[in-house]
């Protein structure tokens, strides 16, 4: 199996979810974000509980029921990437103007305090707090927003960032700041490059499953569809 996962928690804490998943398969050549609010039947929650719920193992389990079989993961607590980025400067392009409303504090919920903010064509310099709003925002103001748009934003962050050199082994410093489960996919991470494909799995539906607003397979929700047409 030549896949492998990387993941990002959405706070310091290894009990965290992860808020950016990314599948690398280096047959491809290919990296796949995975939204995060993808059902995953396995553990009747978002895939981005798994790790909270099992770590790496339950991760790459609920992977594999979601069509992504990976033979390894790393997951990396927000301060890896913090620490990693901290000084960078990332200049992004931008093609239409984008507002959000945003957490007063990146780590707690919107509903404690928000604020607005914008990005502007033709093109944003994001550094400190500014990339991590790039990254993370998603609650549009005036018009709907979505996981999907938010990975694309992770996407354009990415090239750029790999446009201009940046040593990804900085993330990696302090090994309390990460876990590696399965097969050691740093190897596959360490050939990856810009002329990577890099997509967001679109495969999905809106849904709404045990009350959660959630993303599912079109598969799962043709058959679930299918079955309630089915005469009693």
């Amino acid at each position: 199996m030549t896949a492998v996962a990387i993941a990002i928690l959405d706070r310091d804490d290894f009990s965290a979810n992860t808020d950016v998943i990314v599948v690398a398969d280096d047959r491809r050549r290919r990296l796949t974000w995975v939204p995060r609010d993808l059902w995953s039947p396995l553990i009747a929650n978002r895939v981005n509980k798994a790790f909270a719920l099992g770590g790496g193992d339950l991760l790459l389990r609920a992977l594999a029921g979601l069509r992504f079989p990976c033979s390894g993961a790393l997951v990396l607590r927000r301060s890896a990437t913090e620490a990693a980025l901290d000084g960078v400067t990332v200049v992004v392009p931008v093609s239409e103007r984008l507002d959000f409303w945003y957490p007063e504090h990146p780590t707690r919920p919107i509903e404690e305090g928000r604020k607005a903010i914008a990005f502007d064509p033709p093109q944003e310099t994001l550094r400190d707090e500014r990339i991590h709003q790039w990254l993370g925002a998603r609650t549009m103001i005036g018009r709907p927003g979505s996981d999907l748009m938010r990975c694309d934003r992770q996407q354009v962050f990415l090239r750029a960032l790999m446009a201009q050199g940046f040593d990804f082994r900085a993330s990696l410093a302090d090994p309390e700041r990460y876990r590696i489960t399965g097969v050691d996919p740093l190897p596959v991470l360490g050939r990856i490059t810009a002329d990577w494909e890099m997509r967001t799995f679109r495969r999905v539906r809106d849904a709404i499953v045990d009350g959660k607003a959630v993303l599912v397979l079109e598969r799962r929700l043709r058959r679930a569809v299918s079955h309630l047409r089915q005469p009693a």
